[in-house]
């Protein structure tokens, strides 16, 4: 009887973390999922806008959305934890959003990276391999970086990143270009604007992840509390 007692549980516990492993994976969904969605109405209704569009872009102001999305993510893994053992449920779920957290934030960024790298290809008619030599050797030359980081990187001191092999090859009158709007729209001096993006693009970067770090904890300790009664 002993046995099959111990038998259950085992079993139980296992069916739990299944179910444990579904719903954490259906949360993690259905975040991208809005964020895709979200990013894509932005870019459709938001950042066409004259000037302004550029200055929301480069601060990625859809990325507020992040406080529902991440309180989603804390809330959702939260309550689930109820199916894990409860010994180890909170470590297993914390240690979890430690990774899921930062995969989910990322996402904007890589859909970004992956939306330049088709519309250079498009316009200037590339193939796929023509068209990471040419994006990595532009990265290479302005920030030390290809790939994916080196577009992080760009965008993270620049709003507008060219899509033309014109463009990157005639830079300075590119960003010359976009600074004159910031510079119409403002009224100040071109040099501040370069360096007020700077400092300002990194800042708002670290500040939308404080949120959704926050907002995860949050609503991970308020997951938990109502999972345990």
């Amino acid at each position: 009887m002993q046995s099959l007692k111990q038998v259950g549980s085992i079993l139980l516990y296992v069916l739990g973390g299944i179910g444990y492993v579904a719903i954490v994976a259906t949360i993690v969904g259905v975040s991208l999922l809005i964020k895709w969605v979200a990013l894509l109405l932005a870019d459709k209704l938001l950042y066409t806008i004259l000037i302004i569009g550029d200055l929301l872009r480069g601060i990625e102001i859809i990325e507020l959305l992040n406080i529902l999305v991440f309180a989603f993510i804390g809330m959702g893994v939260g309550v689930a934890t109820r199916l894990l053992h409860p010994q180890y449920g909170r470590k297993i779920s914390a240690a979890l959003l430690i990774v899921i957290v930062p995969l989910v934030f990322m996402i904007t960024p890589a859909i970004r990276y992956n939306s330049w790298l088709e519309k250079v290809e498009e316009l200037d008619k590339l193939s796929p391999p023509q068209t990471a030599i040419l994006t990595n050797s532009f990265l290479n030359r302005k920030v030390g970086l290809p790939g994916f980081i080196g577009y992080y990187v760009y965008t993270g001191q620049f709003p507008v990143i060219p899509t033309k092999q014109s463009e990157m090859k005639d830079l300075d009158s590119f960003e010359k270009k976009v600074n004159s709007r910031f510079v119409q729209f403002t009224g100040i001096a071109p040099t501040i604007v370069s360096w007020s993006m700077r400092v300002c693009f990194w800042l708002i970067r670290i500040f939308y992840f404080s949120i959704a770090v926050i907002a995860t904890i949050a609503h991970f300790r308020e997951g938990v509390r109502i999972a345990g009664r």
